[in-house]
């Protein structure tokens, strides 16, 4: 329940994030890659992790849907990961030390609603992004749950047969 909210509340803060700041926008791939970037960037800072699982891709989803309350244009990218670790990896303080040993303009920010602990929770300026940090389980171990939310970008028409 907790993270549905935390979903919910960090598409809504993506969908402000991408919203039209009079500049080109940039491709849906590029802020992918971006994304995907920022994803390999934190799980190479966790050390003697095991074997990353990664979610599905999912369709990319609209900026200007009504339930974001944004009329920006485009799409964003959503990319989760599980990172599993070591039983006696300490990931509350791993998250703790975590927002100065990411590279770029990153700031902590409070989603405003709770959520559960150790959690993190970064909002990158530019190129904007968010990034959420948090300790959970995939296949029965232990693990770093990371979900990164792209700003906005326009999707590449695909050519008609």
């Amino acid at each position: 329940m907790n993270r549905a909210i935390a979903v919910t509340a960090l598409a809504v803060c993506m969908a402000a994030l991408g919203g039209c700041t009079g500049q080109v926008m940039p491709s849906y791939e590029q802020v992918r890659q971006e994304t995907l970037d920022v994803l390999r960037e934190v799980t190479d800072l966790i050390p003697e992790h095991g074997a990353v699982s990664r979610t599905p891709e999912f369709e990319p989803y609209p900026c200007d849907d009504k339930l974001l309350l944004s009329s920006a244009e485009g799409a964003f990218f959503t990319g989760q990961w599980y990172v599993p670790v070591e039983d006696d990896f300490d990931i509350a303080l791993f998250i703790d030390q975590f927002p100065e040993k990411l590279n770029g303009d990153w700031a902590e920010e409070d989603l405003g609603v709770p959520v559960k602990e150790p959690f993190v929770y970064l909002v990158r300026r530019s190129p904007r992004m968010t990034i959420t940090i948090e300790e959970s389980t995939s296949n029965g171990r232990k693990a770093v749950e990371l979900l990164a939310i792209s700003r906005c970008g326009i999707e590449e028409q695909q050519p008609t047969p």
